[in-house]
């Protein structure tokens, strides 16, 4: 006989600050928090994926071993080769370099990556020369059973004999096509999980105080409620989290630092990853002049702080391998680093700074009952359990 309880209804709203819910802007999201609990919640340090991966396991970086998309790890780059393109850095112009790697990775980057196995093969912003260093951390979706080595929500529902459906904003080209998903979910599903990008989009294009994002922000609650009120009819006793991975800071001064990349060391002597919030390096000789040459380089150009062991205790970070560095710089909320491996544009706005910075905490909403289960902010692991809870409450 199908199981007839009703599904877990989860909704990741990327970069909603905790502070961006209103009546005026998101009168859908603030009925249902009027009608329950309303927190903020604190991310992890780091960027969108990594704060899934805790998510949808409940542990941390240095247990599921995932924190970057990219990971250092020479031997097994899917990118081998792709250093003969060497001579293309040295194009006069930046923005003629990023040009050419997004249009490589929208058109001839993905039929390779097919033929390889992989989702995909980004040449993001990294340097040619330096490309073949990475590998992709993970080969598959997280949603994949066990893919970050240990249980996640999603193998907790199939393990309930249960489907499961994750409906992803950001690979459809309209908003009705997810309602058109929602409709043809079938009945007995157990878990629903809703990711919606916008606000993350607009807040990176035209920053948190432009009236286009407003708007957006006014949409993206539109949607949800579309998607929310149409779930519900057919589900009609399904519990409903909504949570927001991160929040977002205003930029207010970028700068780029390329004499790293520049520099006659690089890469063989060290490795150097320019994410848009941290500068990571890897020493790969003993050169105790060219690691303080290095270390001073950042601390000059940049506004923040290398992080101490007591920080990467914290921040749980005490990884056993080298795969995301042998240290981390992490800047100030507000500066960032442009040109960086990431951006194809100079972001209005952007996140993966310390979590205790309070523009970047994301938000909760939940049932009433959840109020005593979870901490002010909350935190992402305690969002697990309740869905991990509601997917089984008998523990079976």
């Amino acid at each position: 006989m199908p199981d007839r309880r009703p599904p877990v209804l989860v909704f990741l709203i990327d970069a909603f600050r905790h502070d961006f819910l209103s009546e005026q802007h998101t009168p859908n999201l603030a009925r249902l928090a009027a009608a329950g609990v309303c927190k903020p919640l604190q991310p992890i340090l780091g960027y969108s994926d990594a704060i899934r991966a805790t998510l949808f396991t409940g542990r941390q970086p240095d247990e599921t071993g995932y924190w970057m998309e990219y990971a250092y790890r020479p031997r097994q780059s899917p990118w081998k080769g792709f250093g003969r393109l060497a001579p293309l850095d040295r194009f006069p112009s930046d923005l003629a370099q990023r040009g050419l790697k997004l249009a490589l990775s929208a058109t001839v980057m993905k039929p390779l990556a097919a033929r390889r196995g992989h989702a995909h093969l980004s040449l993001r912003a990294v340097p040619f020369r330096a490309i073949d260093r990475f590998d992709l951390t993970l080969n598959e979706p997280m949603t994949a059973p066990k893919a970050l080595g240990c249980p996640s929500i999603f193998d907790a529902c199939t393990a309930t004999e249960r489907p499961w459906a994750y409906l992803d904003a950001s690979k459809v080209r309209r908003g009705a096509d997810l309602l058109d998903q929602v409709d043809a979910l079938p009945d007995d599903v157990g878990l629903v999980f809703v990711y919606l990008h916008q606000i993350d989009m607009a807040a990176h294009l035209v920053g948190i105080e432009s009236p286009l994002f407003w708007r957006r922000v006014r949409s993206t609650d539109e949607l949800f409620g579309a998607i929310q009120g149409r779930l519900k009819r057919r589900y009609r006793d399904a519990p409903t989290l909504v949570l927001s991975d991160h929040g977002m800071s205003v930029l207010t001064s970028q700068t780029g630092i390329p004499e790293l990349t520049a520099h006659p060391g690089f890469p063989d002597r060290f490795f150097v990853a320019l994410d848009a919030t941290m500068v990571r390096l890897w020493y790969l000789d003993d050169d105790e002049t060219l690691r303080r040459e290095l270390r001073e380089r950042v601390a000059e150009r940049f506004s923040g702080h290398f992080l101490t062991p007591e920080e990467m205790a914290r921040y749980n970070l005490e990884f056993t391998d080298r795969l995301y560095g042998d240290e981390i710089f992490l800047l100030t909320p507000g500066t960032a680093i442009f040109p960086n491996f990431h951006s194809f544009i100079k972001p209005k706005a952007m996140h993966a700074y310390a979590p205790e910075d309070r523009d970047q905490w994301g938000i909760f909403i939940g049932p009433d009952e959840t109020a005593a289960r979870v901490s002010d902010p909350v935190d992402l692991t305690e969002v697990t359990a309740l869905v991990l809870d509601a997917l089984d409450p008998f523990g079976g």
